[in-house]
């Protein structure tokens, strides 16, 4: 067997096998959809809640970081396949409103970024589910510890692999009662993007963020302009 093929190999074992895309030279992945980009090593809590050692891939091209990990690999390549937000450093990841990916403080998630190399004082846009359902939590927190603006969902939502545009994708609530557990967002409930400043105040909620209409938003709406949930 060629090289080639041996190389061609080793891709779909690491894609289709239960190992991250490993390895890594200099830095950046081998293997794998996530190929040629840069991995950063972070620590967030576990399912357990145990401080263990996660990926960050890092996207320069489209000033994106995507803390969900390879093994998670149809949210990873829908992660992938996003185009970013121009004027916006893009964070895609699991959340709840007071931890992102794990990290329970926002100086760490401002550390993961600050390391990325890719800020350089624009707004953060967080895709992540619920990552602004709280006025005061890991979302205001980051905007604060960064002085910059950030802009989170307060809902779940929702992603598929091609990336881009679809119909269901973005901010909506999930299906009521038992249908809670279908991977099917509540069209007829969308949901909201909460905005903080860099002081860490929210002003605004929006239905929708900057990822649908490419718009900064940089100030409080006026009034009867803003939406709350």
């Amino acid at each position: 067997m060629s090289l080639y093929s041996d190389r061609i190999s080793m891709a779909w074992k690491q894609w289709l096998g239960s190992e991250p895309a490993e390895p890594v030279v200099n830095g950046r992945i081998q293997y794998g959809p996530g190929k040629g980009l840069i991995k950063q090593v972070f620590e967030g809590l576990d399912a357990s809640q145990k401080t263990v050692k996660k990926i960050a891939t890092i996207d320069p091209a489209r000033k994106k970081i995507i803390l969900i990990q390879p093994g998670e690999k149809v949210l990873y390549r829908s992660g992938l396949r996003e185009t970013g937000v121009s004027g916006y450093l893009y964070l895609f990841a699991h959340a709840t409103s007071r931890s992102i990916q794990g990290m329970i403080h926002g100086i760490e998630v401002a550390d993961a970024i600050r390391r990325s190399g890719l800020w350089h004082g624009e707004p953060v846009l967080i895709d992540a589910c619920n990552a602004g359902a709280s006025s005061d939590g890991i979302a205001g927190e980051l905007a604060k510890v960064l002085r910059t603006y950030v802009t989170a969902p307060t809902t779940t939502t929702w992603n598929y692999p091609l990336g881009g545009s679809a119909v269901g994708q973005g901010a909506f609530e999930k299906l009521p009662g038992i249908l809670s557990t279908l991977p099917i967002p509540d069209l007829l409930r969308p949901g909201r993007w909460r905005t903080w400043g860099p002081d860490g105040e929210p002003i605004a909620t929006t239905p929708t963020s900057p990822r649908d209409t490419g718009d900064l938003l940089k100030r409080p709406l006026k009034q009867g302009q803003e939406m709350h949930r």
